[in-house]
């Protein structure tokens, strides 16, 4: 059994609930889904394989997610509830770019050892964090300056 199984199982137990096959359905989509997802997403790609669940019980499992430690919202997005998958993977921080929505995901061990010592330095356990920076990608800036060029001409 996977091990984001076995802490999900362990985490089901504690709260009296069961392991279904709809809840493992749904696990399994969220941990082959390498971006950030939301319900439309997971619900589309339990389709593709042919997994009946509804759109409800995606709703009902994904709180079930987040108290087992296994996802996290997703800071990125102002326009819908996005999730990602944390159990694993180190800490990154999100680009966002505030013009076509894509979001790059980098990891920095230098922000980390900064946050790290900010914490330390009030006396805080530091368990998790998130980073977001918005701003312009690369493709938007390059296709706003094409525009601008042509507008001056």
């Amino acid at each position: 059994m996977r091990e984001y199984k076995e802490v999900f199982l362990k985490y089901l137990c504690s709260e009296g609930m069961k392991m279904t096959r709809t809840r493992e359905a749904i696990l399994d989509a969220v941990f082959v889904t390498h971006s950030h997802f939301d319900v439309e997403d997971l619900y589309q790609q339990l389709r593709r394989s042919k997994k009946l669940v509804s759109r409800a019980t995606i709703y009902r499992t994904l709180p079930y997610l987040l108290e087992a430690g296994l996802i996290r919202r997703s800071m990125c997005s102002d326009h819908k509830e996005e999730y990602e998958h944390i159990y694993g993977h180190p800490n990154h921080l999100h680009l966002l770019c505030v013009s076509c929505g894509k979001i790059l995901e980098q990891a920095d061990n230098e922000l980390e050892q900064v946050l790290l010592r900010i914490a330390s330095q009030h006396g805080f356990t530091l368990d998790d964090y998130v980073v977001s920076l918005k701003g312009h990608c690369a493709d938007c800036r390059n296709k706003s300056n094409k525009d601008n060029d042509k507008g001056e001409r």
